[in-house]
């Protein structure tokens, strides 16, 4: 549900009363990054009242066909629903409380994932997870932050704020996922041929930014001189090969002093890369085919969407398209209403592959009751 912020004993209030019928639910709250400020009191008040919460703040929220910039997502989440938290620092992962050995069958808990996108070692976290619980696990989530990319905790319980971290819910629910771009390659290959982290120093063996802008400038020259973040990263991003599906999207996020770019998520050292490019009808179509490909279910829960936040940049005023066609799309199987949010990084395992923190990507999941 969609709730309007206008105080923390609103909110708090909102949550009471939607818990009677709820059973005492754990709530997944997305919040608009608009409300970082007050998000402290409002934590203050949710433990006072019991009121057990994790989430995230993000660009934007997505609710039905629209797009809210301001109040909270609050989806219900079954009682024994499990929150753990990691540490994610540039020595290490550190798990606050040891993730628990599954004992259900396979494919019927699944795991939503919420993550500092400015934090360190996402990589390493993804494969510490993808290590720990392989194919038992059907993953969704999204990359939380401020639209501004400022380096603040976008992350929080009932207990407080984090930053540098890492959530992951456990549900007793079966999910579907299904992930789409809608980008192509136009440029390339290239090889990232030297990368720390999420640093791409160089391609092809050459300063990573030069080699980048003489890449785009070759397709479109109006770019020449303009920021990588958000003009140039929202039309011309870069993609890493992907054997057996979709190239997975890397969005540059700005350019070092030392001639290096930026991206969203990290990069390994010797991928082949290209410049990707991407049209209105390419990234609509993309978000329609992942619906599609869900294949019908009748027996929806509710529907989480991740949308990569720079989609917007993209499609502008166009993007409630993007979303009016995934409604369209879900209207032919179910009655639940898209919720979800403008995304720094879409979390996914899709069709059995590794999971992935995916950039400029559509990303539906759907928790089956």
């Amino acid at each position: 549900m969609y709730l309007s912020y206008s105080s923390p004993e609103q909110i708090v209030s909102a949550l009471q009363k939607a818990n009677a019928a709820q059973v005492d639910a754990l709530w997944l709250l997305c919040v608009a990054d608009s409300h970082g400020g007050q998000l402290p009191s409002l934590l203050t008040e949710l433990k006072q009242a019991g009121i057990r919460v994790f989430g995230g703040l993000f660009p934007g929220l997505i609710y039905g066909e629209e797009v809210k910039h301001e109040g909270i997502l609050a989806i219900a989440l079954p009682t024994e629903s499990q929150i753990l938290i990691a540490d994610l620092n540039t020595g290490g992962i550190e798990w606050r409380e040891q993730p628990p050995a599954l004992t259900d069958p396979v494919g019927q808990t699944s795991s939503l994932l919420l993550l500092d996108c400015l934090a360190p070692n996402i990589t390493a976290f993804m494969e510490e997870v993808y290590n720990r619980y392989g194919n038992q696990l059907v993953h969704y989530g999204a990359g939380a932050g401020y639209h501004d990319l400022r380096q603040q905790p976008p992350l929080f319980t009932e207990h407080g704020m984090f930053r540098n971290a890492a959530m992951m819910a456990l549900i007793p629910r079966r999910a579907t996922v299904r992930v789409r771009h809608g980008w192509s390659r136009v440029a390339g290959p290239f090889v990232a041929s030297r990368t720390k982290g999420n640093i791409i120093q160089e391609l092809n063996w050459e300063p990573a930014a030069t080699f980048y802008r003489r890449e785009v400038e070759g397709q479109n020259p109006d770019y020449a001189g303009r920021p990588v973040f958000p003009d140039i990263n929202s039309v011309y991003p870069l993609c890493i090969a992907k054997e057996g599906g979709e190239d997975v999207m890397r969005d540059p996020i700005g350019q070092t002093d030392a001639d290096e770019i930026v991206v969203l998520s990290d990069v390994a050292e010797n991928s082949v890369m290209y410049l990707a490019h991407g049209d209105h009808d390419s990234l609509i179509g993309a978000a329609a085919q992942a619906i599609a490909d869900c294949a019908a279910p009748d027996d929806v829960a509710f529907c989480f969407i991740s949308d990569c936040f720079s989609r917007v940049l993209k499609l502008g005023d166009t993007f409630t398209e993007e979303l009016r066609s995934a409604c369209n799309g879900l209207r032919r199987f179910t009655d639940a209403k898209p919720e979800g949010v403008l995304a720094l990084g879409e979390v996914a395992t899709h069709g059995g592959q590794y999971l992935e923190l995916f950039n400029k990507t559509f990303v539906v999941a759907l928790s089956h009751r």
